[in-house]
């Protein structure tokens, strides 16, 4: 079983899935957890990129995407590839739903909730300023795209990239565990 999340800033995706991994006694991995495991590889150069995201600037987007090759992909994917393979797990990030796409076990999530509503919730959370918030929203959630457009080559946000999509601002995090379990099953349910 192999679970992947994408989350727009703010939306509690990441809370989502770790607790989706508590409930379901299987290992989860986010971008920390993921850069940990990649630094005991021999092949940690290759993937710091991959693990210390930096924000895409426009211009600097437009000729990587032109220059790059599919050599700048490889390696990642085939980490990530070979830690889903490793064991049942969620992954939350790191374009797990494109880069394991095809994949039989895999079902793929994407969490999202209006703007107004993830400020709302980072100021909150992080007592700052409902300013300060959206700024925070806005740049978080302009990094993601940009690192999943460069590294999946499609949109971050689009519907059609994922199997299920939850708007986390109708339903608890519990619920929406219990959602993304429930899914899982039925998905199971039809295959067999």
């Amino acid at each position: 079983m192999i679970i992947t999340i994408g989350r727009e800033f703010g939306s509690y995706g990441h809370v989502i899935g770790r607790e989706l991994a508590k409930k379901l006694g299987i290992k989860y991995y986010d971008k920390e957890s993921l850069a940990l495991e990649a630094k005991k590889s021999d092949k940690y150069e290759e993937l710091r990129d991959f693990y210390e995201e930096q924000p895409i600037n426009g211009l600097l987007y437009v000729i990587a995407t032109d220059s790059r090759s599919n050599g700048q992909r490889k390696v990642p994917f085939e980490f990530i590839r070979r830690v889903a393979e490793k064991e049942d797990c969620v992954i939350v990030g790191r374009c797990g739903n494109y880069i394991l796409k095809g994949h039989p076990e895999m079902t793929s999530v994407f969490v999202h909730a209006p703007k107004e509503y993830r400020i709302d919730k980072t100021a909150a959370d992080r007592k700052i300023s409902a300013e300060k918030a959206k700024r925070l929203v806005e740049k978080e959630d302009k990094e993601r795209e940009g690192f999943h457009t460069y590294f999946a080559d499609e949109k971050w946000n689009e519907a059609d990239g994922y199997q299920l999509t939850i708007d986390s601002s109708v339903i608890s995090i519990e619920d929406a565990v219990d959602l993304i379990i429930d899914f899982v099953q039925k998905k199971e349910n039809r295959k067999n």
